[in-house]
């Protein structure tokens, strides 16, 4: 199988960045589970005080228990893989995920109402909202489930399309005349009628093929990057040539070559043993 092939099927880590989501889902259940069995409507219990400090409550103990999930899913994210290991996934999903978070939820409802004076046994919270807080588990769970393959998906998909962009991405389009100085003005000139590039003292020339020279106000290196690598070499760093006008090479000691070129330089044409390897395999593949 390719090497590319198993990038779709490989889990990555999922980072849930969702506080602000979580913080008004458990706003909106902490509601629900205060007018949840009351006969009184929305808007009388709005003018009571009672009516914040119980949703302040709820939505305190639910953003704890929706934390505290997120944390779990993470955790067995790493551990135990939806598509890896999918049994003992759901296993752990329904003790860690739906079992344990109901078991902190009663205690820290047992807490709230003993901070209020009052036994969770003796009140209707087991009977009624205890039914709520189970569901409203249940769907995070359910959330979370759907978020881990949704940026599983995500993922593939990107990489799909990045594998399609590098499989059938066009080769880098280079320009096919180059401006040089000519007295006062400047001249375009194609890139086959161009014999090399070479610096002499300080400043740049480029050498035609008829052995006209021009000045060219750009360093060596930006013009390398604006050419095709099939047509034109750095030899030295004196001198960047094109194809046509390598005549040959002479070897030297030490692993160097001297290039020949034509028209002929009279600067320095030694190609260094580090790049002597290379020059060859492109002289030879024309």
């Amino acid at each position: 199988m390719p090497q590319h092939a198993t990038l779709y099927q490989k889990d990555v880590p999922v980072e849930y960045r969702d506080f602000y989501l979580r913080l008004a889902a458990c706003l909106i259940a902490s509601h629900i589970l205060v007018v949840y069995g009351e006969t009184r409507s929305t808007f009388e219990m709005m003018l009571m005080p009672e009516y914040y400090y119980a949703v302040g409550g709820s939505t305190v103990i639910a953003l704890i228990l929706f934390t505290i999930m997120r944390g779990i899913n993470i955790k067995l994210d790493r551990k135990f893989g939806w598509r890896d290991k999918t049994v003992e996934r759901v296993g752990m999903q329904f003790f860690w995920g739906l079992a344990v978070p109901s078991v902190v939820a009663f205690l820290l409802a047992a807490a709230y109402f003993f901070f209020r004076g009052a036994n969770i046994l003796q009140t209707s919270y087991l009977r009624y909202d205890f039914q709520v807080v189970l569901m409203q588990l249940l769907l995070i769970n359910l959330y979370y489930i759907a978020y881990y393959f949704y940026q599983q998906w995500t993922h593939a998909e990107k990489t799909i399309s990045q594998l399609a962009l590098l499989r059938h991405e066009p080769a880098a389009s280079h320009k096919e005349t180059f401006m040089v100085s000519k007295g006062s003005g400047n001249l375009l000139l194609p890139l086959d009628t161009i014999a090399y590039f070479y610096r002499n003292g300080d400043n740049n020339y480029v050498r035609t093929i008829n052995a006209e020279d021009y000045f060219v106000n750009t360093s060596l290196d930006e013009i390398q990057q604006q050419l095709p690598e099939d047509r034109f070499f750095r030899a030295n760093r004196q001198i960047l040539t094109h194809r046509q006008a390598v005549k040959g090479y002479d070897l030297m000691e030490y692993g160097k070559l001297e290039a020949k070129f034509s028209p002929a330089l009279s600067i320095d044409t030694v190609i260094s043993q580090k790049r002597a390897k290379e020059f060859k395999q492109w002289v030879d593949s024309k």
